[in-house]
């Protein structure tokens, strides 16, 4: 967000226990063209990224039977957003 910029997060949990984290910011957001590739690996907007971190943000999400959103936040900027299942009963279980 930026110095003077705001972050906002929120925790939320569904009906059905899925959890979900969301991280919002006042910056300038994401044009939809970059927005699309975000989560692409050693896809960068930086000089010096490599592109990954997203990429293998995502790739555990999905591991876990969830995934990671962008859209445009309530702030102005960016939003994202990891959306987890609940635990299964097996897992529960193990715990």
């Amino acid at each position: 967000a930026g110095e003077g910029g705001r972050v906002e997060v929120s925790i939320a949990a569904d009906a059905d226990g899925a959890s979900r984290v969301a991280v919002s910011d006042s910056g300038p957001g994401l044009p939809p063209d970059v927005r699309a590739r975000l989560f692409e690996p050693f896809f960068t907007t930086k000089p010096s990224g490599t592109g990954l971190g997203l990429a293998v943000s995502q790739a555990i999400a999905e591991a876990h039977g969830g995934r990671i959103d962008v859209d445009a936040g309530p702030l102005g900027g960016a939003r994202f957003t990891l959306s987890l299942p609940a635990p299964s009963r097996e897992q529960e279980a193990a715990a």
